[in-house]
């Protein structure tokens, strides 16, 4: 999750986005690992390993994209970087998974079904103000059950190493 200044940039525009489109906003974030089952202290477990883990990298966004998926349905692209690859593969095997081949790493700006016309009109629009990116040192951890809005934060934890 984006910090300071980029933070508030990104929440400001996931919220206008949202009233203007009638859907719910949510925190600025690019995924490492959706959907972590099982109990939460257990889950707070294996993050806190994998935190110690992680080196602080770059996220660097790219561009405006769209897909017909309702939670990638309007988004900054991410640089795929090695780097950010590497952080995806320790997560996945943190977490008994393989590491997805088909990872898109990317910052979500509606969620939702948008028609075409207006997914191209806003992705126009939000391509004269891309941010440069910024730095991810610290693995947040959510319990993403329910609707968005009831989604809350269990923990930031700083990357250590």
């Amino acid at each position: 999750m984006p910090d300071g200044e980029t933070r508030d940039h990104l929440a400001e525009t996931i919220a206008q986005l949202a009233a203007r489109l009638g859907t719910t906003p949510f925190a600025p974030h690019v995924t490492l690992l959706p959907g972590l089952p099982g109990p939460e202290e257990g889950v707070l477990e294996r993050a806190r390993e994998l935190a110690a883990e992680l080196e602080p990298l770059p996220i660097e966004i790219t561009g405006v994209a769209g897909h017909d998926a309702h939670f990638r349905c309007l988004f900054f692209r991410v640089a795929d970087t090695p780097a950010l690859r590497e952080a995806h593969r320790r997560a996945a095997r943190r977490f008994g998974r393989e590491p997805d081949p088909a990872f898109e790493p990317h910052l979500s700006l509606v969620y939702g079904t948008l028609a075409p016309e207006v997914k191209a009109r806003l992705s126009t629009d939000l391509s004269a103000d891309v941010p440069a990116g910024f730095p991810a040192d610290r693995l947040h951890v959510w319990r993403t059950e329910g609707v968005v809005g009831e989604w809350r934060e269990l923990e930031a934890l700083a990357w250590t190493r």
